[in-house]
């Protein structure tokens, strides 16, 4: 008995730490599909579940109604479903959720760059204009610094390299996202 208590403190204990530590990850990245999420209920070996995140952003979990999870944090779907198991099932589920494998995302990096290219976000934290001239190895020798241009979806922002560090000196960041394009044209200088 002392020992099957012993596991399940354990247990609870290892989901507190990974709840603390996938907090910060919960913030960083919204789900998308393609996602594949692992979710368990604490003391119930037949409700894990791997699933991945299907193109319509709509899982079924157990016996559930389909839960719409694609631009949501892993802690609004861990709610969610709490909610949902708290209301009929499972009094006070102690549930995990957690993200097995995020779907590689990409940023493209034209002109006058040392690596230019198409490049991975890394899925652990956002990133913004500055490490994006990062992930293409920084401007080449001939790159005119004053036509760093940012493409979004249609919308076309021109920005300076004096401005970018002005906003950054104010502690404003350019943040990017996926199938970004940012491109430095070359001087003619």
């Amino acid at each position: 008995m002392k020992s099957r208590l012993k596991w399940q403190v354990s247990l609870w204990v290892c989901g507190i730490l990974v709840g603390l530590l996938g907090r910060a990850e919960d913030s960083v990245r919204r789900l998308v599909s393609g996602d594949v999420l692992v979710i368990n209920v604490a003391d119930e070996l037949d409700m894990k579940q791997n699933i991945r995140v299907p193109s319509d952003g709509k899982i079924t979990y157990w016996l559930l109604d389909p839960v719409v999870v694609t631009n949501r944090t892993v802690a609004e779907v861990r709610q969610q479903l709490y909610t949902m198991l708290d209301k009929d099932y499972i009094i006070k589920p102690a549930i995990s959720v957690e993200v097995a494998e995020y779907v590689k995302q990409y940023i493209n990096i034209t002109g006058s760059f040392v690596m230019p290219g198409r490049k991975e976000i890394p899925a652990d934290r956002p990133i913004d204009i500055m490490d994006a001239i990062a992930l293409g190895s920084g401007f080449s020798p001939r790159a005119d610094k004053n036509k760093i241009i940012l493409r979004r979806k249609g919308q076309v922002t021109n920005y300076s390299k004096k401005d970018l560090d002005k906003l950054y000196e104010q502690g404003q960041r350019v943040m990017i996202e996926p199938d970004d394009t940012l491109e430095v044209r070359e001087s003619i200088l």
